[in-house]
């Protein structure tokens, strides 16, 4: 089977971040990657990541090596330096190959946790950095894809490197759930969502450590990784259902990576659940209490737009698709982040509460159509 990968990772290294790539005006402030204790971090402004003890505690595959090897954290990972980091493509296919993967769209490690610098223009040179990184590395590869990042502190940066990204061969921009404490339906954002649906660009919001009025509640990386981490994404998701955004722009491609999909029938049903009641007894007195969506949340789902990713275990995938539809659940391995499964989609495809023209859409075709990408000649070759 011709197989879609919807959510690989690049593990930043120097390289990314290297005077090529780097705003002349910044690159003083660069991040550098510095070992301590025989641990391995990055130092930005002064400050170090990941933080794995203390409150806001997170966790990040990278910098996945120094010096040329691996670091501690990495050891365990069976993928090469090169395939992690992206320096040139040909280790990261036969990465790929191993799996079965026939195409696969990246995003980054290090971009999933808020704040990584104080100074937005800082965070925009950083942002900026990785998207010329893998413009040059992959560019508008056959089999590698790539989602940019953006600063969406800066907004008019955020819309330059919208327009760049494209240039640069992108096909999607990755956001995370929140932009930390604001939500993503602040109308100071919406130039970005004009750039992104005016050059069709599909717009991935990932799980991340997102939010610092969440994150800091957490001095441990297990229950943060738990709701720190996920939270964002039902937070993104009630963004896009409930603030009209999906009627400014009904042609916009979302979708919701890495939190799993066993959260979506709570957060359709109490979001349905409050359509129906919120401002029904204040409209008059109140009218900003009337919901700002037309539609209620399941008639969103059902326009085909709205894209979700599965763990490849999820217990409730049956029930998710039934509710949800056939063309809405999307695969992605993680590759090569080290709490994935490897062969995940070996998994998938042994399952038996899932017919196989289920499973094909999951692991091919809903990937292609959340990204827009025209398969049909290279899954006819491989089946």
């Amino acid at each position: 089977m011709y197989l879609v990968d919807a959510d690989g990772h690049v593990e930043e290294s120097e390289t990314t971040f290297s005077d090529k790539y780097f705003d002349p005006a910044f690159r003083a402030q660069k991040p550098r990657v510095v070992a301590i204790d025989k641990m391995v971090y990055w130092m930005i402004e002064e400050q170090m990541y990941p933080r794995r003890v203390g409150r806001g505690a997170h966790n990040l595959g990278t910098p996945a090596s120094y010096h040329g090897k691996k670091t501690p954290h990495a050891q365990k990972k069976s993928d090469t330096i090169g395939s992690m980091e992206i320096h040139g493509v040909k280790e990261r296919i036969e990465a790929m190959d191993k799996e079965g993967i026939s195409l696969q769209v990246l995003y980054p490690t290090l971009f999933l946790a808020y704040p990584l610098a104080a100074n937005p223009a800082l965070v925009t040179a950083m942002s900026t950095a990785y998207n010329r990184f893998l413009g040059d590395q992959i560019g508008a590869h056959e089999r590698l894809k790539w989602a940019a990042v953006v600063n969406l502190d800066d907004v008019e940066g955020a819309v330059a490197q919208v327009k760049e990204a494209h240039e640069l061969g992108a096909i999607a921009v990755m956001v995370l759930g929140t932009i930390g404490d604001r939500l993503l339906d602040d109308p100071a954002f919406l130039p970005f969502y004009e750039a992104l649906v005016e050059r069709d660009l599909t717009l991935a919001i990932h799980v991340g450590w997102a939010c610092p009025a969440i994150s800091g509640l957490f001095t441990h990386i297990y229950p943060s990784s738990v709701n720190a981490f996920l939270m964002p994404v039902l937070l993104g998701f009630s963004s896009m259902i409930n603030s009209g955004l999906l009627d400014r722009y009904p042609s916009m491609r979302v979708g919701f990576l890495e939190a799993g999909c066993q959260w979506v029938h709570f957060m359709i049903d109490r979001l349905d659940h409050r359509f129906g009641h919120s401002g029904n007894f204040l409209a008059d007195i109140l009218p900003d209490t009337v919901p700002k969506a037309k539609l209620a949340p399941m008639d969103y789902v059902r326009q085909g737009n709205l894209y979700l990713s599965a763990e490849v275990e999820d217990s409730l995938l049956p029930q998710v698709v039934e509710l949800v539809g056939e063309g809405q659940v999307v695969y992605g391995s993680d590759m090569p982040h080290g709490d994935r499964e490897v062969l995940s989609s070996d998994y998938l495809k042994q399952r038996t509460d899932l017919s196989d023209g289920v499973k094909t859409k999951i692991l091919r075709d809903n990937g292609a159509r959340l990204y827009n990408l025209d398969i049909t000649d290279a899954a006819r070759k491989a089946s």
